[in-house]
C-alpha cells in the first residue's frame, strides 16, 4: 500500500464514519394508510430508540464510499519497471472524479413520491430513479441531491489537499537529497552510486533452508562405503604369526 492508497482510505473510512453516525431515519406517520418515509439525517445517539434507521439508504451510501475508493485503489496501484509509483496529475484525477460522480448523482437523482391526494402531504424521499427513465415526470428531491454533490465536492477538496501535501513532502526530500549531493565531494558521490548499483544488479539471496525442508535423503544415491582396512580375520592371522615367532 503507497501513501496515495493509505490517504484515500483514510478519507473513505472517515466517509462512512460520518455516515454510521449520522444515518438517515425514516418517520413515524401518526395517520393510518402513510407509509413512512425519509424523515431526514439525525445524530444516530438523539434518534436511535424513536425512529427506525432507513437501512436501505444508509446501505446504498457506503455502498457508494465503498465503489469509489476500490477504484481510487485500482488506480493508485501502478508501477513503473523499477517498482516506485509513477508520477500523475492527481488535480486532473480529482477532477474526473468529481466529473464522474457528479454525473453519476445527475443521470440517477432522488425523486419524490407521487403527490398523494392528502392535503397534508409535504412530499420527500422515494427512491434513485433514472432521470429519462418512466418516473421522470416526478419531481427530484433537491434537497438530497445537494447534499449528495455537497460530499463529493468536499471530499475532492480533502484529497487534493492531502495529496498536494503528499507531492510537496516528495519534492521537498528530493531538493534535500539534491542538495546533499551537491555538498559531497566527487569520490564519495562515485561510491554511493556504485553501491546503488551493485545493490540494483545484487542477485536475490539464497533462501536458507528451515527445519524439516531439506532435501529427502532417503531419495538420494548411496555413497559407496570404503572397505575396511583390517577385518577380525586378518587381526587374529597376525596376532598368531606374532605369537609363533615369539616361541
Amino acid at each position: 500500500m503507497n501513501k496515495y492508497q493509505r490517504l484515500v482510505v483514510v478519507t473513505a473510512l472517515i466517509n462512512a464514519l460520518v455516515m454510521v453516525l449520522f444515518p438517515p431515519f425514516t418517520s413515524q406517520p401518526l395517520v393510518k394508510g402513510v407509509l413512512p418515509g425519509f424523515d431526514g439525517f439525525f445524530p444516530l445517539f438523539s434518534q436511535l430508540g424513536s425512529k427506525p434507521v432507513f437501512t436501505e439508504l444508509l446501505t446504498l451510501q457506503l455502498m457508494f464510499v465503498g465503489i469509489n475508493t476500490l477504484i481510487a485503489w485500482l488506480v493508485l496501484q501502478d508501477k513503473n519497471d523499477r517498482g516506485a509509483n509513477p508520477e500523475f496529475r492527481f488535480a486532473r484525477a480529482i477532477g474526473g472524479f468529481v466529473a464522474v460522480n457528479l454525473a453519476v448523482i445527475v443521470i440517477f437523482p432522488p425523486f419524490e413520491p407521487y403527490q398523494s391526494l392528502l392535503r397534508y402531504d409535504a412530499g420527500g424521499f422515494d427512491s434513485f430513479y433514472f432521470i429519462f427513465g418512466s418516473r421522470s415526470r416526478r419531481t427530484i428531491y433537491w434537497p438530497l441531491l445537494y447534499l449528495e454533490c455537497m460530499v463529493v465536492v468536499i471530499d475532492a477538496l480533502v484529497l487534493f489537499l492531502l495529496f498536494s501535501a503528499a507531492h510537496r513532502g516528495d519534492n521537498a526530500l528530493r531538493r534535500d537529497l539534491v542538495q546533499l549531493a551537491a555538498a559531497l565531494p566527487d569520490d564519495a558521490v562515485a561510491r554511493i552510486a556504485e553501491e546503488i548499483r551493485h545493490q540494483i544488479n545484487a542477485p536475490p539471496p539464497q533462501a536458507v533452508a528451515a527445519l524439516g525442508r531439506g532435501a529427502d535423503r532417503r531419495r538420494a544415491r548411496p555413497t559407496r562405503v570404503s572397505k575396511e582396512r583390517r577385518s577380525g580375520k586378518d587381526r587374529r592371522e597376525q596376532n598368531a604369526r606374532e605369537a609363533g615367532g615369539g616361541s
